[in-house]
């Protein structure tokens, strides 16, 4: 038994030496690691904040990147039209101040309608012929965006004056309810 007796004392030394270094070493390694984590439930609260933060903002800076880049598409098609595109119409020589606008779909036309003569003021109506700046109303016109005139069932147009380089006008609703409007004089043939 002696012999077992020994190489139980062999055993022991071993555990002693080799093992609890490497345990102490391992419990170091893990303490240090840890220490750079942080509570994972804060984190994932903190996640969740900053995402949906994010997702708020990629939602709006895509809304405006939409609109810029109908801007530039159509704004730049209207510039190679020149002098050639369609203009709104009001016959005062007749009596009548309505404003018409009939679509020619070989004349381009995008006519802004806005709440003061200032092309930077809010944007109330859209006229065009491009169905991007149309369907959806994407500029958020409080009294829509139409190809033309006739497709503007529930008010009409008048004429009011001419202001500098910008033609005031009025829409009147079924209810007779009226909002001033502006258009720029450009996009207007008045006769």
């Amino acid at each position: 038994m002696p012999h077992l007796r020994k190489a139980w004392d062999v055993s022991c030394n071993f555990e002693r030496k080799i093992m609890k270094p490497i345990f102490f070493k391992s419990v170091l390694i893990l303490v240090f690691y840890s220490c750079g984590q942080t509570n994972s439930n804060s984190a994932k609260v903190s996640n969740h904040t900053n995402s949906t933060v994010d997702t708020n903002i990629t939602k709006a800076h895509s809304n405006l990147s939409k609109t810029d880049s109908i801007d530039k598409i159509n704004n730049e098609t209207i510039a190679k039209s020149g002098n050639d595109t369609n203009k709104a119409f009001v016959f005062l020589k007749d009596g009548d101040s309505t404003i018409y606008l009939t679509a020619n779909m070989k004349q381009d036309h995008r006519i802004f309608g806005y709440s003061q003569p200032d092309i930077k003021s809010e944007k109330l109506l859209l006229l065009s012929v491009f169905t991007n700046d149309i369907e959806e109303n994407p500029y958020g016109c409080r009294l829509g965006a139409y190809y033309n005139t006739d497709a503007m069932s529930d008010f009409t147009l008048k004429y009011v004056s001419t202001i500098g380089q910008f033609v005031k006008a009025t829409t009147i609703d079924k209810s007779n309810k009226s909002t001033i409007i502006y258009f720029e004089k450009r996009w207007i043939d008045i006769q």
